[in-house]
């Protein structure tokens, strides 16, 4: 094995070869007893992503698909000839199905984002800031909706680099440092939600190694669910921050036009674990006629210094932290995520996963237009080679 993406310790550095798909794959254990096995379970979980990657919403569209794999294509994920049919049979949807409700939902996505980590990082150069973004998505069409995932991903390659069960007795705000200690946090800020405005938060992310800390930095929104702390920052700036902002950005992607300005200042007084800096961040949308729609004013904490971000960085950072939600809008559309009713064992889970894969790859690889290429590689699977690194 060229590299180790296990949770105990988490392998991003870019000094050693990546390995394929496969030899990540290989390292799931496989729950079956060794009688009886027909398939290896590396090479199912690599039919389940190439299906994925030929936009397979469910376990019936994933049989479909493997059933229409090119000879070529199994075996480059792995199949071996049946030795009286002399010809590799693809595992059908019953096959693909039992095996992911059984696998170990947890351990494939330590290794799966290790690996998309490595992937991304592999001619990124040393030093530059990483900006990790992290959220919460609901698995709606899930039995009564119970099953809600917690992911991380690098802002700047929309890539998904960890995933996490959020125990049902509780929710994403207490379940960071679960999320993350897998993440090397290494020259990264990590940005989320107002929700995660939360001083065990920031402890977690920028305290010292010593106190169980992992010495990084953080960007988190504030807004009215922490009255306290948004009346100090309003304050701050109010008083700190002269009329004109230090940064604005002018935003016509979308068919719409967004004017984005963002007031910097000390956080001098502000009671929050290892602030450095606050900010004001007020967002105005103007219709195609030129008149102003709507304005939206949002405040933020970071541990971040000058140095590490001026202003315009941080507009930066603020701004990528809603794309994760644009993965997860993805998931909902092309995948019909809400619809999804594979509720057993760690079915949804893994299946999220394989979604989370396929996109990142995509993503990694140009592409602009997800639903459009998932159609394109459906009709020709072909082309999934190209996208799958095995």
């Amino acid at each position: 094995m060229l590299v180790s993406h296990a949770r105990d310790a988490a392998m991003t550095s870019t000094d050693q070869k990546v390995p394929g798909l496969l030899e990540v794959l290989a390292l799931v254990p496989d729950p079956r007893k060794r009688r009886g096995r027909r398939f290896l379970l590396t090479f199912v979980l690599a039919v389940a992503a190439a299906c994925a990657l030929a936009g397979a919403r469910n376990f019936r569209e994933a049989g479909d698909h493997a059933a229409d794999l090119p000879q070529d294509i199994l075996a480059r994920l792995g199949g071996q000839p049946h030795p009286l049919l002399r010809k590799i049979i693809a595992p059908s949807e019953t096959r693909i199905r039992t095996l992911i409700h059984a696998i170990g939902a947890d351990l494939l996505d330590d290794l799966v984002g290790g690996w998309l980590r490595d992937l991304a990082g592999a001619e990124r150069l040393d030093g530059l800031l990483t900006a990790i973004a992290i959220d919460g998505k609901w698995l709606r069409g899930v039995a009564d909706g119970q099953v809600k995932l917690f992911a991380a991903m690098l802002q700047e390659d929309k890539v998904i680099i960890a995933q996490h069960r959020i125990p049902d007795e509780t929710t994403e705000t207490t379940q960071v440092r679960q999320l993350l200690d897998s993440v090397d946090l290494r020259n990264a800020v990590v940005t989320a939600d107002a929700a995660h405005a939360q001083r065990d938060t920031a402890e977690y992310i920028a305290g010292k190694g010593e106190d169980g800390g992992r010495n990084s930095d953080y960007f988190l929104f504030v807004k009215g669910s922490h009255p306290k702390l948004q009346k100090a920052l309003f304050g701050a700036i109010q008083a700190g921050c002269p009329r004109d902002p230090d940064y604005t950005e002018l935003d016509r992607s979308h068919g719409r036009t967004v004017r984005r300005s963002v007031w910097v200042a000390s956080a001098a007084g502000i009671d929050f674990p290892h602030v450095s800096r606050i900010a004001r961040i007020r967002r105005d949308r103007y219709g195609t006629d030129g008149q102003l729609i709507s304005k939206e004013i949002v405040h933020a904490v970071t541990s971040l210094d000058e140095n590490q971000a001026c202003a315009a960085g941080l507009a930066k950072i603020a701004r990528g932290q809603w794309g994760i939600e644009s993965v997860h809008w993805v998931r909902d559309t092309a995948y019909a995520e809400d619809s999804n009713t594979g509720y057993a064992g760690n079915g949804p889970q893994v299946m999220a996963t394989l979604r989370n894969l396929a996109i990142s790859l995509l993503y990694l690889n140009g592409v602009k237009e997800i639903t459009r290429t998932l159609q394109a590689i459906a009709r020709d699977r072909n082309r999934i080679l190209d996208y799958l690194p095995l």
